[in-house]
């Protein structure tokens, strides 16, 4: 039987394997950090630059309305690509980690005081763990970090003795960049939830390669970016 995956085919999609580095065919493993452009992406890039670049929501001439309803397109999609509840619930931004910082001074920080938990994970990138040390420096909260096990998985017994109601706050990755962990994140949230604490999920590692419905999931905060999804650097959604 043959295989529906044909490693030639998607390499065909992406140009800048279409070289030679040593001497020998690109292979490109680093997609953890940031993935390469598909042709399709490239030219719609490049389409809208060429066509239809302009302000948008500023203008009602031709070119601003174009951009204006594909900026508005774009937003109804990752709504559906998510299943968001509403169009109006995806705020873009320049990647996960502006919008983990956007949650953390816009969110949290006013409604955090002195002594409130923010649990997080031991397996949490950089970008969600600086922006909750910020505001705890800030405010005059505390974090708690969750242990994994010798495998690199979320010991979930452990995450749920942390939680208390002094918890405010649980960020946590969908998936580890370091390790490919996937977290069990409707669980994680329904004990969250059971607290009264608020889910803020780092999902830039899964976008690529989960399906993700942030309803199911429970998500109150969910972010990813654009690069890590075969998209242009710079774009992300919260």
């Amino acid at each position: 039987m043959k295989s529906l995956f044909d490693p030639q085919r998607i390499r065909r999609d992406f140009p800048i394997l279409h070289q030679q580095v040593n001497g020998k065919p690109l292979v490109y493993l680093d997609n953890a950090a940031s993935s390469q452009r598909p042709r399709a992406v490239i030219e719609a890039v490049k389409a809208y630059e060429e066509h239809d670049h302009a302000n948008i929501h500023r203008g009602v001439h031709t070119l601003s309305v174009r951009a204006t309803n594909a900026y508005e397109a774009a937003r109804d999609k990752v709504a559906r690509f998510v299943n968001a509840a509403r169009r109006e619930e995806i705020i873009f931004v320049r990647g996960t980690t502006e919008a983990i910082n956007l949650v953390a001074q816009a969110y949290a920080r006013p409604r955090l005081k002195a002594g409130d938990e923010i649990v997080l994970t031991r397996l949490e990138h950089h970008s969600n763990i600086v922006p909750w040390q910020m505001v705890c420096e800030q405010v005059g909260a505390r974090i708690r970090v969750t242990p994994v096990n010798a495998q690199g998985e979320l010991l979930v017994d452990e995450f749920e003795k942390l939680l208390s109601d002094k918890t405010r706050i649980v960020a946590f990755g969908h998936v580890s960049n370091a390790l490919g962990s996937i977290n069990p994140v409707r669980r994680m949230a329904d004990l969250a939830h059971s607290h009264g604490a608020v889910t803020v999920i780092d999902g830039a590692q899964a976008a690529p390669h989960l399906p993700i419905d942030v309803r199911a999931l429970r998500a109150d905060f969910y972010a990813f970016s654009g690069h890590k999804a075969f998209g242009p650097t710079g774009i992300g959604a919260l």
